[in-house]
């Protein structure tokens, strides 16, 4: 769900690089200074958003990532995408199965987290990380 970590951490590290105009590689240390999080957070990070083709990485002294050649075609959806595991992001309690309300519960709310998720999803692919970039300026 949109208040996923995660996502704020990715969408970070994403309008970093849409804004380097320079051909500068970014490193994990430049830009876990600009979240203000460990770099082995940015890391991780940036593992998903290459591993979902968003960023490309050089390695070894003065390396570091820089986004994609289709930078105008990422939308926040794309980012939003590469930061949820296979389960959604909401938590379930283990009620008693003999309640009412109990056995059911978890059922309806795992149909209500895919409904907001499915909403938020829509949304974030009419934005594009270009446009959200421009607010930075």
């Amino acid at each position: 769900m949109l208040h996923n970590l995660r996502f704020a951490t990715a969408l970070h590290i994403m309008v970093l690089a849409q804004l380097e105009e320079s051909g500068q590689w970014l490193s994990s240390e430049y830009i876990a200074s600009s979240i203000q999080v460990n770099a082995v957070v940015v890391r991780k990070e940036i593992s998903s958003l290459k591993a979902a083709a968003l960023l490309i990485s050089k390695e070894g002294k003065g390396g570091g990532i820089r986004i994609n050649n289709e930078k105008e075609r990422i939308t926040l959806a794309d980012i939003y995408q590469s930061t949820k595991k296979n389960e959604l992001s909401g938590k379930f309690n283990s009620p008693n199965p003999a309640c009412i309300v109990g056995k059911n519960i978890n059922a309806r709310l795992q149909d209500l987290y895919q409904e907001v998720d499915t909403d938020i999803v829509v949304r974030l692919e009419k934005m594009t990380l270009a446009d959200f970039s421009k607010t930075f300026n």
